[in-house]
């Protein structure tokens, strides 16, 4: 039994009885609705910015077509077409993508029923987008993403949803899967871990991976990350990774360069992870097309996250306050506190009790001890 779903500008038949595993006889995940919102944001922000005459997505993961299908119907390309190759392995779901194609009447669109590694094999160079959507890891595909992109302003973007491994949960498969120690305690390091991973993979190509657009939400991490040709460019973002220790909340942070040392995790990237114009930009779509409130309320959270400059991390308050023994105060007024004494500062898209800050931790516990002791004050 199959029944018909709307996201976005476009109409999907998918299964009725579904459980959102790989037992799923075609998958297909709704609440992955948010990211694709976002992502068909985030890459019409890149084209606005970097169009090309034809722009040549491939989605090699496709399953029941979501994601291929918005970006062939959604992507508005100003200096030309946009042309779209959907992939799968299970025939089941090639069936079902070319159903979806004819609904949405779509002609920009290519489908295939192989293996994701050989087809992106047998597109060396080709594609202006690749987007990995797995279930599970990127990394059985990205070594073959990246040689099927295009060296220059192309983009490989990826979910990870094994973020427990990512995330320093099972520390051994995260060493085995990603060559590097996770940390756990922030979020946000796991989003740096996965693109330091990434960043690796290429340079062995002389190609360099600038990540536009990053976010961890739910269950998975989210990163989109642009194609730059040429050994120095790999040379460059190879220069900013590094290594990462959590003391007392403050991040210790050491470059490459310096050696491991025990106690720290990595290789992190230590650069920034979202360009503020793309986000802006990506923010305006979102809004403008009606998209989901979650995915605008997210966008315009890393917004504001992008306004605090390039910090790694943030602060987890709930903590602070259970270490230093204090009453929690409201994080958004914490936020204006900081802000007033002259720090730049945001609340955080991926926890709701943290707060992203260039000032130190003594900052941080000497806003929440004055904000209590005033309390007291005004209520004694």
């Amino acid at each position: 039994m199959e029944e018909i779903v709307v996201e976005g500008n476009v109409k999907i038949k998918v299964p009725k009885d579904r459980s959102i595993s790989k037992k799923d006889k075609v998958f297909y995940n709704p609440r992955m609705e948010i990211c694709r919102d976002i992502s068909v944001a985030v890459v019409q922000s890149f084209l606005n910015n970097y169009g090309r005459e034809e722009f040549l997505v491939c989605d090699p993961l496709g399953g029941s077509g979501a994601r291929g299908i918005r970006y062939a119907k959604e992507l508005v390309n100003p200096s030309g077409t946009v042309e779209v190759v959907i992939n799968d392995i299970n025939p089941f779901a090639v069936e079902l993508i070319w159903e979806n194609l004819k609904l949405n009447n779509l002609r920009n669109v290519k489908v295939f029923n192989k293996d994701a590694n050989v087809l992106l094999s047998e597109h060396f160079r080709t594609f202006n987008l690749v987007d990995l959507d797995p279930f599970g890891s990127p990394n059985p595909y990205l070594d073959s993403a990246i040689r099927s992109c295009i060296t220059k302003n192309g983009i490989i973007a990826m979910t990870a949803t094994d973020t427990a491994v990512l995330y320093g949960s099972y520390r051994k498969a995260c060493i085995r899967n990603y060559d590097a120690i996770p940390l756990t305690g922030d979020k946000e390091l796991a989003v740096r871990l996965l693109i330091g991973y990434a960043i690796r993979v290429a340079s062995k190509y002389d190609i360099g991976l600038k990540p536009i657009f990053s976010h961890f939400t739910d269950h998975y991490i989210r990163t989109f990350l642009i194609t730059e040709r040429g050994a120095k460019r790999a040379d460059d973002a190879i220069e900013k990774l590094g290594y990462i220790k959590i003391e007392n909340e403050e991040k210790i942070i050491r470059k490459r360069e310096e050696g491991f040392e025990k106690g720290f995790g990595g290789l992190f990237y230590l650069g920034e992870i979202n360009s503020m114009d793309i986000v802006k930009e990506a923010l305006k779509i979102a809004q403008g097309r009606g998209y989901s409130q979650r995915s605008v309320k997210i966008l315009g959270e890393i917004y504001e996250e992008c306004t605090v400059g390039n910090v790694i991390g943030c602060y987890n308050i709930h903590r602070v306050c259970s270490a230093i023994k204090e009453h929690v105060p409201p994080i958004r007024e914490l936020v204006e506190m900081l802000k007033e004494r002259g720090f730049r500062a945001s609340r955080t898209h991926y926890d709701p009790n943290g707060i992203k800050t260039d000032g130190k931790i003594t900052d941080v516990i000497e806003c929440i001890r004055d904000y209590n002791r005033d309390k007291e004050i005004k209520y004694s």
